[in-house]
C-alpha cells in the first residue's frame, strides 16, 4: 500500500518557484549577461587606450600589419561591440566576432602565455558563444527592431 506524500506550501520545491519563476528567466539572464559583458568589454577598450604605449609593445604584428594598428583596431572593435552588446543590437553578430577574436588571441596571437595568464580569454569566449546561441533576448533592441520589421510586411 502506497501512502500519498503531502506537499506543504513551505516545501523547498514550492519556495524555489517563488524565487525563480519558471518563465522569463532566460530573457533576464540574457539581459544581465549582455550588460555585464558589454560593460566589461567597453571598459577594457578604454583601458587599452589609456595604456596604449605599453600595450603596443606586447601586441604582435598580424599579416604584416603594425602592432599599433592592430591594437587600435582591436580597441575600436571592443568599444563598438561593448556598446552594441549592452543595448542588444546585433547581439549574435557581435558575440560571434568577439568569440572569434578571443579565440584567436588565446591560440594564435598569444600562444606563448601560460594558461593562467590566458584563462580569462577562455571565459570571455564561453560568454560570447553563449550570447551567440541565445541572442539578445526579449529585452534587446534586436527584438524591438526585428518585431517592427515583421509588422511592416
Amino acid at each position: 500500500m502506497k501512502s500519498k506524500q503531502s506537499h506543504s506550501p513551505t516545501s523547498r520545491e514550492d519556495h524555489s518557484k517563488d524565487i525563480f519563476p519558471p518563465f522569463g528567466g532566460a530573457d533576464k539572464a540574457a539581459l544581465f549577461l549582455r550588460i555585464f559583458i558589454g560593460t566589461l568589454l567597453f571598459t577594457q577598450a578604454i583601458t587599452k587606450s589609456q595604456d596604449y604605449l605599453w600595450l603596443e609593445q606586447l601586441y604582435p604584428s598580424i599579416l604584416g600589419i603594425e602592432p599599433a594598428t592592430v591594437l587600435s583596431t582591436v580597441g575600436v572593435i571592443e568599444a563598438i561591440a561593448g556598446v552594441m552588446l549592452t543595448i542588444g543590437l546585433l547581439t549574435r553578430y557581435c558575440a560571434v566576432v568577439m568569440a572569434a577574436m578571443m579565440f584567436a588571441a588565446a591560440f594564435i596571437f598569444f600562444p606563448h602565455q601560460e594558461f593562467a595568464e590566458g584563462e580569462l580569454k577562455f571565459v570571455y569566449t564561453g560568454i560570447y558563444i553563449t550570447l551567440a546561441i541565445s541572442g539578445g533576448g526579449r529585452y534587446s533592441l534586436d527584438t524591438i527592431i526585428f518585431s517592427l520589421r515583421g509588422k511592416e510586411s
